[in-house]
């Protein structure tokens, strides 16, 4: 399991136009930043996270603490645009589907979704190519740390679920009984969905560390009662 920073950069017409990055400082430059994203490096699990071909052959060069820039072809990207893939709909099924059709809105249809990129009088085109289809890329990338220990990949994997930095959660592996523990601060119980949340971080630690039992832990601290004395010099507890 590697962190990793990266920058990915579309390189269109002779100019450059930053698309994503996992450093905040960048974004914002970019003008891109959304505020309720929280920036950090990504996780990249060998063998189980999706790569594109040109970042999985550079990390497998790369060491720890190296920064690397490449240059991502559409075949080592998000592969070449295809005209077969933006599809005519009738603006009578978006009606039907509550879509109120404009050019550049994102829905979804049929369990795929797109971009509206031409409205006529009775269709609207849907591209269901990736943004990124057809473009060369600039990436940026560099290799912040290698996890190793068992402890350590179940912070990072549920601190990235909860949106926390992975040293606000705490792990412990017993390797003979298999039994991970994971202790998560109090402040996640203000987390709406926090049961969907504990899901996916016990399907995530399933998948990538296998273990045979998992014990999710929320740890509550209490703040200590002080003793106030009440008229008459009888002693009160309050919080």
């Amino acid at each position: 399991m590697l962190l990793v920073n990266y920058t990915i950069v579309a390189l269109e017409e002779g100019r450059e136009r930053v698309v994503d990055t996992t450093i905040e400082s960048i974004a914002r430059e970019a003008g891109i930043y959304d505020p309720n994203r929280t920036y950090r490096e990504a996780t990249i699990v060998y063998g189980k996270s999706p790569l594109l071909p040109a970042v999985e052959e550079a990390l497998a060069e790369m060491s720890v603490g190296e920064r690397r820039e490449i240059i991502a072809p559409p075949e080592k990207a998000y592969g070449e645009r295809r005209e077969d893939l933006v599809v005519r709909v009738p603006l009578k099924q978006l009606q039907r589907l509550n879509i109120r059709p404009r050019v550049g809105e994102e829905i979804e249809i049929g369990g795929r979704r797109g971009v509206i990129s031409k409205i006529t009088e009775r269709f609207a085109y849907i591209d269901m190519n990736h943004p990124l289809a057809g473009k060369t890329l600039k990436i940026t990338l560099e290799i912040m740390k290698k996890v190793e220990t068992i402890d350590d990949k179940a912070r990072i994997l549920a601190a990235r679920m909860l949106g926390l930095h992975y040293t606000s959660v705490g792990a412990e592996y017993d390797g003979q009984s298999k039994t991970l523990k994971i202790i998560l601060p109090q402040g996640v119980l203000g987390l709406t969905d926090l049961e969907a949340r504990l899901s996916a971080i016990a399907a995530d630690i399933y998948e990538v560390l296998e273990p045979k039992k998992l014990l999710i832990i929320i740890e509550v601290e209490y703040p200590e009662k002080v003793e106030k004395r009440e008229e008459g010099g009888q002693p009160s507890t309050q919080q």
